[in-house]
């Protein structure tokens, strides 16, 4: 009898259509793929796959095979909560990743709730820049919020709310009407940019004519915007006052940025009792 992980990977590929999204997915190596799809293969005499092609597909045993797997998985997964909710086991850890741009004070009933019921949990928050997904597929996080333009069919996603990211700039450093002020003007001034926390992720949003200055975190870009050093976009939370009361000008020459912020993890991933109430509270 074969083991449960194989039918996942064998589920996995299929899914994806592809060896090496399932073992981004999985995060295994191809041939680990390879192998526990071999395996099943092997150990039942059947073909589940056909190679012949670009992209592996289904054989016409691999399809009658493939919705066994999932009828077997599934009740694995009700099986696994089924106990883990009779145990009622609590999370000793858990890791939230949460995107620089977010209001950390939205946060707070959600933290106080968790400080209540889950005393003996320890919660680590990872503030992130532009990295939230990588840290979550990474494992490095076991949920994670951040702004989700573009959906993975890895991660699970919940939006939270709408966040506007206006372009920003002191008045003083403005020498004509903000209506009129184009991207050759901007260029004149240094952009202020958070650099991504991830390594392996481009900065992005970026005007390449302009020289660029780079921060570590937000506060300091908007230190730096409010000093008349430079310019750039920051969360409507943190400039909304600034804007109302003059020390800001909202620029419209590079259009109007509104992201989807969501609540994340990884699809497929269980969560426990904490993080089953973090992924209720939104």
């Amino acid at each position: 009898m074969t083991n449960l992980d194989h039918l996942h990977v064998v589920h996995t590929v299929a899914e994806t259509g592809s060896f090496q999204l399932a073992s981004e997915k999985l995060n295994k190596a191809r041939s680990a793929v390879s192998y526990s799809v071999k395996q099943v293969e092997m150990l039942y005499q059947v073909e589940i796959f056909d190679r012949s092609t670009y992209r592996p597909s289904l054989t016409r045993d691999g399809k009658v095979l493939l919705g066994q797997i999932r009828h077997l998985l599934a009740q694995a997964q009700q099986f696994e909560d089924f106990v883990r909710d009779l145990k009622g086991d609590v999370e000793t850890e858990l890791r939230i990743g949460v995107s620089s741009n977010f209001p950390i004070p939205r946060l707070a009933d959600l933290l106080q709730t968790l400080k209540s019921e889950f005393p003996t949990t320890t919660l680590h928050l990872e503030v992130e820049t532009a990295s939230g997904e990588r840290q979550l597929m990474e494992e490095k996080v076991d949920i994670a919020i951040f702004a989700a333009p573009s959906r993975s069919p890895f991660i699970d996603y919940r939006e939270i709310t709408q966040m506007r990211f206006p372009l920003v700039v002191a008045p003083e450093l403005l020498d004509q009407p903000a209506s009129e002020m184009n991207k050759e003007d901007l260029a004149r001034h240094p952009q202020v940019v958070v650099k991504s926390t991830d390594e392996k992720s481009p900065d992005v949003g970026l005007l390449q004519q302009a020289p660029k200055w780079f921060v570590t975190d937000m506060s300091t870009k908007k230190a730096l915007i409010l000093a008349g050093l430079g310019w750039g976009r920051l969360p409507d939370h943190m400039v909304a006052a600034d804007i109302a009361r003059g020390a800001l000008v909202d620029l419209e020459v590079m259009g109007d940025v509104t992201l989807p912020i969501c609540l994340t993890k990884r699809a497929g991933f269980n969560l426990g009792v904490v993080g089953q109430r973090i992924w209720s509270h939104f």
